[in-house]
This record gives C-alpha cells, structure tokens and sequence, in this order.
C-alpha cells in the first residue's frame, strides 16, 4: 500500500462514519447541501491553490465525532422543539442588523419506511423594528414547496404571500432558505464542511471546555483556516455545544481580515437560546389558519 493511500485511508473511514449518521434524504431535498461542499471542491484549480495535504490523524477528527455526536441525537432523540433565534448575517456584503426570532420546529419523522412527520417550521420576528411581528411558516412537501410569510414591520403588515424557500425574494433576507433552518440542518452542513476540508491541511482546531452561553455550560470549538484558500469557506469558526444535550447553541464564522492589523469579518452568527426539547406541538401549530397566528385567509 503506498504512503499516500495510507494517509487518505483515515480520512476515508471518518468520512464514512459521518455519512453513517445521514439519513437517507428525498432527491428534492439534496441539491441544496451538496451545493454547499462538493460543488466548491469539484471545480478544476491550479495545484498553487490548493493548501498542503492532511496531517493523519486530522486535527478535524475531534470537532466531527463531537459533530456526529450531535447530529445523532437531534435524528433519534428530538422530534420538535422551541427556541429563540439570535442571528446576524453578511449578505452581499453588508452586515445586516441582528435579527430576533422566536421559532417552532418539527423534525422530519420516519416510522416503518413510512413518514410519520414532516419536517415543519414556524418563525416569528421580534425584531429588529422593520421586521417585528413578520411571520413564515415552512411544511415539507405541502403548498407546493412554498413558504408562506406575513410581511410584518411598520408597512403593509398584513401582506402575506407563498415564496420559493430558495427563491430571489426570500434569499434576500437570508443567507439559507427557510426550509435548511434549524439546528439539525446546521449541524449537518457543518458535518459536510468539515468532511470536505479533511481533504487538505492548514486546519488548527482548538476545543474549549466550561466556556458559558446564556450561563449554561458549553464546549467551544474553534476551527481555523490561517490562509485564504479556493477549497475552504472561511477563516475562523466557532460552534458551540450544550454540555447537558449536545445541541449547537451558537455558531459563528469570520472570514479572511482585508490585513494584519484587522479583526476577522464576521460572515454569519446564529444563537439558540431557551431551547424546550420535544414540546409536542400539534399538527395544527404548523397550519396556516392556527387561531395564534395572523396569515391572511387564501
């Protein structure tokens, strides 16, 4: 066996263990993720591109079983919960204003081969002031893919209107579709990063214990790409776990400074506080005429 094939084989078997805790998705739900990692590393580059082969064991491994770790339990042991939303994003190239939600979520539910849940979410904008009291709701497979939205904010509050999840309208408030939102889809995004990036070298990983969010304890850990590379997506990351349920409580991305003397850009920062586990919604909280919610009638 060569040297090469020996280095690569590692990476092959944590890959592989990753991909193990993926369930298997409908073709209409794959485009979105592989868009994410194998079209950005499937493109010809010159060798001068590309950072050093990967150090074995990758110092990645750590942060992808913690990953995989995570991924489990929202699959198997979370079937809906309730949550804040803290999020701030950099779309096309401006740092937009933080944004807060209050969230319902539904994880998509598979019984003897059958679906026994679709995958469901319910937003509800508390700010910032021109977004306040806007809200979306999301049902795997039902209005012909669409979201609906309330425009909320301080004009024409009551307009409600169906959106392509991942059309121009709605991309331009947000980073991901609505229909990617949550924990278990971040989880399993950053799972494809990082699987993708065991690839090459230049990674340093930092893991943080008994560092605080909202003061519950929490693992912090810290992937860093030092140089600007085609093949990775951003300088530094942070994703932080709940020590209780190992559940991401927030993430952060940076990307490269413009020079030395500058912080990191942030790209992307999402926080989920007052997480309630397995709430038990109804179906009827994620129906568009729910008595709580203010969607006009069709």
């Amino acid at each position: 066996m060569s040297t090469h094939l020996k280095k690569l084989l590692p990476i092959f078997f944590v890959a592989i263990s990753m991909l193990m805790c993926i369930p298997r998705w409908s073709r209409a739900a794959e485009p979105q993720a592989q868009a994410t990692t194998a079209n950005r590393i499937g493109l010809p580059r010159s060798q001068q591109e590309l950072p050093p082969p990967p150090p074995v064991p990758h110092p990645l491994v750590p942060a992808m079983q913690l990953a995989g770790e995570s991924y489990v339990f929202l699959r198997d042991q979370v079937s809906d919960y309730s949550c804040g939303i803290v999020k701030q994003e950099r779309i096309d190239g401006r740092l937009k204003p933080m944004e807060f939600i209050s969230a319902k979520v539904r994880h998509q539910r598979v019984v003897n081969g059958r679906q026994a849940q679709r995958a469901s979410i319910y937003l509800r904008f508390l700010g910032p002031e021109d977004m306040a009291d806007r809200e979306v709701l999301w049902v795997e497979g039902t209005n012909g893919g669409k979201m609906v939205v309330r425009r909320g904010g301080t004009r024409f509050q009551y307009l409600t209107l169906e959106l392509d999840p991942a059309g121009d309208a709605a991309l331009q408030y947000s980073r991901y579709p609505t229909s990617e939102s949550g924990m278990i889809n971040m989880v399993r995004k950053l799972i494809d990063v990082g699987t993708a990036d065991m690839q090459y070298g230049e990674c340093e990983v930092e893991i943080f214990e008994d560092v605080k969010v909202d003061n519950r304890p929490c693992k912090c850990v810290q992937v860093v790409h030092p140089r600007r590379r085609s093949v990775f997506l951003f300088n530094v990351v942070r994703i932080f776990i709940d020590n209780e349920f190992p559940v991401p409580v927030r993430y952060e991305a940076y990307d490269w400074p413009v020079s030395d003397s500058e912080p990191p850009p942030l790209i992307e920062e999402y926080t989920f506080r007052n997480i309630r586990l397995n709430v038990g919604f109804s179906d009827s909280e994620f129906q568009r005429n729910y008595s709580e919610y203010k969607f006009r009638p069709r």
